[in-house]
């Protein structure tokens, strides 16, 4: 299914009449510069190259449509006449850039943001999905994720450009929430959001509008635009090509919890979800550090690349057809840069795991084992960037600098890094905060827990990891990191409380 979502830009629907207007101009710098998009990604391994983007002028172009949404409840913890209540807003902007006067203002905005942004393609009226929010028996039955509040974390409502109810699902909430056992919300962490049935009717809208515009094209073609890496001799991703739509969809179905299979990446590497709590303190984006982060106007940049603006093109390489690469609307920079300084915001929820003997003996062999060198406090990472095997840095203008760069190899698992359009070479070394709410680890989430981590048994060819695993695979190795496996058990233990305290 994470196939049919890939191309924001390429899926959205052509949006004829936008009610609700692009903000006054001025109130910001423009974010998406050809300026500041040059040197902001890293080059690609395998090309040598970067990855090209829309230019300023088009981007700036396209209309924009930014409609405020409202949360979902499960049915019987709706407030009574709520829906009716949200017919009677009409279509609204999501925030009004002419509050934005002060830093609280801002940052209250981009809570906005982040938890109203949605997926506009994904917005349907379908009866089956409004059965889907009346049925909290069905919901049960489906373990669909539902908040202390009675909220559906990552599912909204919404008042369409025609001014019917619908609903859809969210952009940044839906990824980067998660639900800890108490109920309470956690925004920014990796999402262990489930919501049964409701994706499948949102897909059919989006089936629906390709049919309209006369855009549809078989599973396979289109699952190949999105993850197929043709410098590459024995792409694995070539064999989407000529599948059908249930064989793409069994190779490229309902992602691990925790994981997504990202465009650029592939059904057979896919990303663990990151935890964009802290992340003003990180030096590069995403695993592979494909990007650069110098401010919260990159992350407000990033938001959207992933959104609206990213076509996967890489120095001669297009994976996009002009009807499907056509920008249909964009976001207001008032709402991404709001967006950008919220996630620039976010603090970790309390942490219920206290110091004490146990962790004070794991943190002294943290410090034996010599991890504070690559995971080093108080930031617990070093913000560097680790090769994989099989790779040789490159000089290229937009490059890491070298003192960005860890020399020593440690055996880390190519995929994502060398065998995908994301893959620059690198893995960036993690941040250990934050390790008690997150789950699962490693770069593509196959590692469920801590305990697995420190199991050597991972390094064995017939492992079944208990976290993500590639298409039509039980049994493989988890190699890379060897540090701690070896350590007595009472050592391990005592480590692994004190992670859970950072």
């Amino acid at each position: 299914m994470a196939h049919r979502l890939a191309p924001l830009a390429a899926a959205i629907a052509g949006l004829t009449s936008l009610a609700v207007q692009s903000p006054a101009r001025g109130a910001v710098p423009r974010l998406w510069t050809d300026e500041a998009l040059a040197g902001w990604a890293l080059p690609i391994a395998g090309v040598k190259a970067a990855p090209k983007y829309y230019t300023e002028a088009e981007y700036y172009a396209a209309p924009v449509d930014e409609v405020r949404t409202y949360p979902v409840y499960i049915k019987s913890r709706e407030p009574e006449g709520y829906r009716d209540w949200i017919r009677k807003q009409g279509p609204q902007p999501l925030i009004d850039p002419a509050t934005l006067t002060s830093e609280a203002n801002w940052l209250a905005a981009g809570r906005e943001v982040f938890d109203g942004l949605h997926l506009a393609e994904f917005r349907t009226a379908d009866p089956r999905a409004f059965r889907w929010a009346d049925d909290p028996d069905l919901m049960a039955r489906q373990g669909v994720t539902v908040a202390a509040d009675g909220t559906i974390p990552g599912v909204r409502w919404l008042i369409d450009h025609d001014r019917q109810l619908k609903i859809t699902l969210a952009e940044c909430s839906g990824c980067h929430t998660r639900v800890l056992s108490d109920g309470s919300t956690v925004r920014g962490a990796q999402r262990n959001l489930q919501w049964g049935s409701l994706p499948g009717f949102c897909f059919d809208a989006l089936d629906e509008i390709r049919r309209r515009e006369g855009r549809t094209r078989p599973a396979g073609e289109r699952a190949y635009s999105s993850y197929g890496v043709p410098w590459l001799k024995d792409d694995v991703n070539a064999t989407l090509k000529t599948m059908t739509a249930e064989q793409v969809d069994r190779v490229d179905g309902e992602p691990f919890l925790g994981t997504f299979v990202r465009f650029n990446a592939s059904p057979w590497f896919t990303t663990r979800i990151s935890d964009l709590i802290g992340v003003k303190d990180r030096r590069y984006l995403d695993a592979t550090g494909t990007h650069r982060n110098r401010g919260p106007e990159d992350i407000a940049r990033y938001g959207i690349l992933v959104t609206v603006a990213e076509d996967g093109a890489i120095g001669p390489h297009t994976f996009q057809s002009a009807a499907d690469r056509a920008l249909r609307y964009r976001y207001s920079d008032e709402a991404m840069l709001a967006l950008g300084k919220y996630i620039y915001s976010l603090q970790p929820p309390p942490n219920p795991n206290r110091p004490n003997d146990l962790t004070a003996r794991g943190e002294r062999v943290f410090t034996r084992a010599g991890c504070s060198k690559c995971h080093t406090p108080p930031l617990y990472t070093s913000n560097r960037l680790v090769p994989v095997l099989g790779f040789k840095p490159f000089a290229h203008p937009s490059a890491p600098p070298a003192t960005d760069v860890i020399r020593t190899q440690v055996g880390l698992d190519p995929g994502l890094a060398l065998r995908t359009r994301k893959g620059t070479g690198y893995y960036k070394v993690p941040s250990l905060k934050g390790l008690w709410y997150r789950g699962p680890f490693e770069h593509s989430g196959s590692i469920a827990s801590l305990e697995e981590w420190f199991d050597p048994a991972r390094l064995r060819d017939d492992y079944l990891p208990k976290g993500w695993n590639p298409p039509d695979t039980r049994a493989r190795p988890i190699p890379g990191h060897r540090y701690g496996l070896n350590l007595t058990a009472e050592d391990k233990r005592a480590l692994i409380a004190f992670l859970k305290t950072l």
